[in-house]
């Protein structure tokens, strides 16, 4: 079996295809122009997950309770397009997670902790943007697959799923399939080539397919509701493939030297607890709340608007 490490020295001499975008999701969608590092106002741009936009209301949330104008500008798209964004002024704070924010800067960083991802996200973000301080909370990129397949199949480990995988669909967003921690990373660490790689938008959908048998293996994050409501087994990860993915805000600089910004998006970072997380995504998602409402009501609770 390849490990992580060895995977990535070999991928890194091979250029990854950045996902298509067929539209300009930075644009306005009121019709006017983005706002940009010219102005006053922070832009809070988020990824089309659910977690992420609950993120951005929290962060520009709070930066408006302490004084700083602040808007959001949710599902801008992966993170290809938002970091893009950052750097041309569209949007000044996008939410992150700290060991898939490192694979997609620096794919070939031998950082495997979260202390070491951490330590070397600072010089991986480059001129213009910084990182600010880490959440304990925490949001795993995770595969799973429903009980019955785990009992009959036998898989509790990526490491099982060559067993299954030629006869097998694996369902995801579409970024993952270029991911290092996609099938690539499956194929290339733990041997498991799948017959096809199914893209989903809607979470409701991809479960649905799940347990009607339409695909047999798909990830979620840790966080999802949908894992534990429907009795899903999270697969184990012995090499390491998916790094620890702490909630972190990746912003311009400008943002960075802004003091009374920073300490607002620090106090969120310190009260934010994955328990936290999944209880917000699953007042969304099974709930259907607002985000914008749910986030503002978890900041009350805090103290901290």
């Amino acid at each position: 079996m390849t490990t992580r490490r060895t995977f990535l020295a070999l991928a890194a001499v091979v250029p990854v295809t950045a996902c298509g975008v067929n539209n300009n999701p930075m644009a306005d969608s009121s019709g006017g122009a983005s706002q940009g590092s010219g102005t006053s106002e922070i832009v809070v741009g988020s990824a089309n997950f659910t977690e992420s936009q609950v993120l951005a209301e929290l962060y520009a949330q709070a930066l408006a309770a302490k004084g700083v104008a602040a808007s959001t500008k949710p599902s801008i798209g992966s993170r290809e397009v938002y970091i893009k964004g950052l750097k041309d002024g569209s949007v000044q704070i996008v939410p992150e997670y700290t060991g898939n924010l490192l694979a997609f800067l620096d794919d070939g960083n031998p950082a495997q902790t979260a202390e070491q991802i951490e330590t070397a996200l600072p010089a991986a973000v480059g001129e213009g943007l910084a990182v600010l301080k880490s959440s304990p909370a925490t949001d795993q990129d995770v595969y799973v697959v429903t009980a019955e397949t785990a009992k009959t199949k036998g898989i509790a480990s990526l490491a099982d799923l060559k067993k299954i995988s030629a006869q097998s669909v694996l369902g995801g967003p579409g970024e993952l399939k270029e991911r290092p921690y996609g099938p690539p990373g499956l194929e290339g660490i733990y041997g498991a080539t799948f017959k096809e790689f199914k893209t989903y938008d809607s979470p409701a959908v991809k479960v649905k397919d799940l347990n009607d048998g339409k695909i047999q293996v798909a990830t979620f994050f840790t966080t999802e509701a949908a894992i534990g409501d429907n009795g899903y087994v999270m697969l184990a990860d012995p090499e390491m493939m998916i790094l620890p993915q702490n909630v972190i805000p990746l912003v311009a600089k400008a943002v960075a030297d802004n003091t009374d910004a920073v300490a607002a998006l620090d106090a969120v970072q310190a009260a934010l607890t994955t328990e936290d997380l999944t209880a917000l995504n699953k007042q969304v998602d099974t709930d259907h709340l607002d985000a914008k409402t749910v986030a503002g009501d978890w900041l009350k609770t805090k103290g901290l608007a």
